[in-house]
């Protein structure tokens, strides 16, 4: 498990990726259904993202289930009373670049969440 300061250095990376435009979605058939079931654009997921903190963090880092190399974290969050899970990876870059970071999943939970930093310090 991480802590709040390993949830707060992910978050804030992966903010500064959305800031620079060095973000996106998974290739994904259900992204679109998902983000229409949340009524939310990218945009609006994005700004979602932007707002998460270490209150927000359910688990990670663990490896990626396609490509255990990469690590993804997995955020909650409240979204007009739905709890929407959020599963977030940085793609490292070469020669010291900024990472790229990509949305694995947004959608509304399937299983409820469990946040087990919430209510911790700094």
């Amino acid at each position: 498990m991480a802590t709040r300061k390993d949830s707060r250095e992910f978050l804030s990376t992966f903010k500064l990726a959305i800031e620079f435009e060095r973000w996106g979605f998974k290739a994904r058939d259900r992204t679109e259904q998902d983000l229409i079931n949340l009524n939310l654009t990218r945009r609006q997921a994005g700004e979602i993202i932007c707002s998460l903190t270490p209150d927000n963090y359910c688990r990670g880092p663990e490896p990626d289930d396609t490509d255990p190399s990469k690590e993804v974290w997995v955020f909650g969050y409240d979204h007009d009373g739905t709890e929407v899970y959020i599963k977030l990876r940085l793609n490292p870059t070469r020669g010291g670049e900024m990472p790229r970071g990509t949305v694995w999943s947004f959608h509304a939970a399937e299983h409820p969440l469990r946040y087990p930093l919430r209510g911790g310090g700094a």
